[in-house]
């Protein structure tokens, strides 16, 4: 297979990392399917691409061609079968659960085309582990994206040892078409390239809320102004989703259960969670939406060149 070939994209899971990815190839001229358990859930979903579409073309940076993709090459299905008929590409974003990922691609096995290209968006994850359960493990790697896609256009590309490179060269080159910079991962890495430094300021952030050294939002402070930056962790987490970060971490704990404070901040994460404080997608989170705290002009006072002539 070539990136030529590729027409057609299954999206495995509809929560905020699959509407981006399903949303960009639809921009770009894919016909995408939507799959996933609950018709509520892809629901939810359909009307949270159009209103981001929408928010792209008034912000200029799609065009009404573009736009006009979303309503026409999108279609949804909770039905494995129908979702798996004619797709050349399947990128999964379900929760970070390593059971869960290699359930979810055994049950596709079944269905999906013997030369389709199937991808991981795991975060934390590698492929390896849950390879074996695709079915045709020399066809499978990760393919991991950021928020929000269209604008933080860097993919992640990395196969495990049984990929097979010309499947790597067609997903660098498929990222390409689709205005992705992709990042040829060298080896397995677990937190990829800027999740690795990303998860490394997280998880400091959450070690200081936990131990109560300082609140979320004096956290943010310190990042936002000494960096320069318009977000800091806790608002990447809002963004991003709390219920991401809370899963990523609880399965780091299962992995590493003697890492300290790893507990307690699964615990926090938790309570977040459990109260629906999912971040920006639910309205609340850290901060609370619209119009967060550290968006607004008196939650950094910046140091501004006013004597200037």
């Amino acid at each position: 297979m070539k990136a030529d070939d590729i027409k057609k994209v299954l999206i495995i899971g509809s929560g905020t990392m699959g509407r981006h990815i399903g949303l960009q190839h639809a921009l770009y001229g894919y016909e995408v399917v939507f799959y996933d358990i609950d018709e509520s859930v892809l629901e939810v979903a359909v009307t949270h691409v159009g209103k981001m579409a929408s928010r792209l073309l008034k912000t200029g940076y799609i065009n009404e061609e573009m736009y006009a993709n979303v309503s026409r090459l999108i279609t949804t299905t909770t039905d494995p079968q129908e979702a798996s008929r004619g797709v050349q590409l399947v990128s999964e974003s379900v929760p970070e659960s390593i059971a869960l990922k290699q359930k979810v691609w055994s049950e596709f096995d079944k269905y999906l085309p013997a030369d389709a290209i199937l991808t991981t968006n795991t975060s934390t994850l590698v492929a390896s582990m849950f390879a074996e359960a695709s079915g045709r493990p020399e066809r499978f790697l990760a393919w991991h994206f950021h928020l929000p896609v269209l604008t933080a256009n860097v993919v992640d590309v990395m196969p495990h040892p049984g990929t097979d490179p010309a499947v790597t060269e067609v997903i660098l080159e498929h990222s390409r078409r689709i205005d992705q910079i992709p990042i040829d991962i060298r080896i397995e890495w677990p937190n990829y390239v800027y999740n690795e430094m990303l998860t490394s300021l997280q998880s400091a952030a959450l070690r200081l809320a936990v131990n109560n050294v300082a609140t979320p939002e004096d956290i943010d402070r310190a990042w936002m102004a000494i960096m320069g930056t318009n977000i800091g962790p806790f608002g990447i987490m809002d963004s991003v989703g709390v219920d991401t970060t809370y899963h990523i971490t609880a399965q780091d704990y299962e992995l590493h259960p003697d890492t300290p404070y790893l507990k307690e901040i699964v615990q926090f994460l938790k309570e977040k969670v459990d109260a629906n404080e999912l971040g920006r997608k639910t309205g609340k989170g850290f901060y609370s939406y619209p119009n967060p705290a550290y968006e607004q002009p008196d939650f950094v006072k910046r140091v501004l060149p006013k004597y200037k002539k």
